[in-house]
């Protein structure tokens, strides 16, 4: 080697390689982290969205089944309140007077199918409830009639027309009555209506 190349500065081939290589780490080192970022990102928006689907699917199942629940409900309602209509017929025969001249052996059939018809109306639930003394309460009573009177009190249940029944605590079928109303309330009607 001559003088003059021994005082030119000589490149180390490996420095300069290293400068790049570093670079080149450093920012795929960057795009990896901005992409691992992201795919994070998108994991965490895919675990949201995969959560809600879940919850909107469990909360559908939910109410699928209260729906079903209350549509089987309302139709064993509507089949025992059948029931019911046929044992008020079942009562009204019983309970006239032309059934004192009835065979006492048809009297005793005719009686034994109104209680099958009651235990099953019971077995499923229902019970009927006596209206006659309490107060008049419109959740559980209609008023058919209203008759003035000086033995009960005002809106006391006097008669009942048709019983009425419940199902869990609620009533499904209000019992219709004849209320009492006072002789007082009862002038004051004709009086408003011309007839005082």
């Amino acid at each position: 080697m001559s003088e003059i190349e021994d005082k030119i500065p000589q490149e180390d081939p490996t420095e300069s390689g290293q400068i790049t290589d570093s670079d080149e780490i450093k920012n795929f080192t960057e795009k990896s982290n901005d992409e691992l970022a992201e795919a994070l990102r998108e994991k965490e928006q895919f675990k949201r969205l995969a959560q809600r689907a879940q919850a909107d699917l469990v909360n559908y199942r939910r109410r699928i089944d209260g729906e079903q629940e209350s549509s089987r409900q309302r139709n064993l309602q509507r089949v025992v309140l059948k029931f019911a209509d046929v044992i008020d017929q079942l009562d009204v025969a019983l309970n006239s007077n032309s059934i004192k001249d009835a065979d006492p052996g048809w009297l005793e059939g005719v009686t034994a199918i109104q209680k099958n018809f009651m235990n099953t109306v019971a077995s499923e639930g229902f019970e009927r409830f006596i209206s006659v003394g309490e107060q008049f309460d419109p959740r559980n009573h209609e008023a058919l009639l209203s008759s003035p009177t000086a033995d009960h009190e005002a809106n006391t249940v006097i008669t009942e027309l048709r019983p009425g029944y419940m199902y869990n605590g609620e009533v499904v079928r209000p019992a219709q009555v004849e209320i009492a109303i006072s002789l007082l309330e009862n002038d004051l009607k004709d009086e408003s209506n011309g007839n005082g």
